[in-house]
């Protein structure tokens, strides 16, 4: 596969992504408003080193920075504008995560690049999680491996800030559409998940 194959292919698949995304939330977005992409770059730029995003119950937390660089973002051959360069051409903005979550009574760590987009369409914003790895220094390493992403909506609904997501899912393995579930949330100024780690 070439790089110019394995370029469209990651887009196709980010495209694809998205668009099952707001199918698949189209119905519960009627009785919402839903936040632009800009307004979603806004929010989770509220502080110099980023937020954290606490799902209700806190013990999920998704922390997003833009302004901090992994291994990927600092290679030469991807950067930091990897994701809007290669895969989504309508990113607003980049940076990287951390999701912290208890499953089965276990602690699981994710953490990557992130980039918040808005929808060619509606201007809904769109928070894409892609997971990496230390040794993702090229695009060649980055189509080898297999690796997590998932989604995140925010919506102001009446009775609240509303968090539509879905589950982590294999990016290039998974060919179904993406569900997504609704959870309160809340916004925190910081590294409400790990503070004295960084992003891999």
């Amino acid at each position: 596969m070439t790089s110019g194959t394995r370029q469209r292919s990651l887009r196709f698949r980010a495209v694809a992504i998205l668009h099952f995304c707001f199918l698949a939330c189209a119905p519960a977005l009627a009785s919402a408003e839903v936040l632009s992409g800009h307004e979603f770059a806004n929010l989770l730029a509220g502080g110099p080193e980023g937020t954290t995003i606490v799902f209700q119950g806190g013990t999920d937390k998704l922390f997003y920075s833009p302004s901090l660089k992994n291994r990927l973002r600092l290679s030469p051959e991807l950067g930091p504008e990897f994701i809007k360069q290669k895969i989504l051409q309508n990113t607003l903005a980049e940076g990287v995560f951390i999701s912290a979550a208890i499953e089965g009574g276990k602690p699981r760590t994710i953490s990557g690049i992130a980039a918040i987009s808005a929808d060619n369409d509606s201007g809904h914003g769109v928070l894409t999680l892609v997971q990496t790895f230390g040794d993702d220094s090229s695009l060649k390493a980055f189509q080898t491996r297999d690796r997590l992403y998932a989604v995140v909506i925010v919506e102001d609904a009446p009775n609240g800030v509303l968090c539509r997501r879905s589950r982590w899912e294999k990016l290039f393995a998974f060919k179904q559409e993406p569900k997504m579930t609704t959870v309160p949330c809340e916004f925190v100024v910081g590294n409400a998940v790990t503070p004295a780690a960084a992003p891999r």
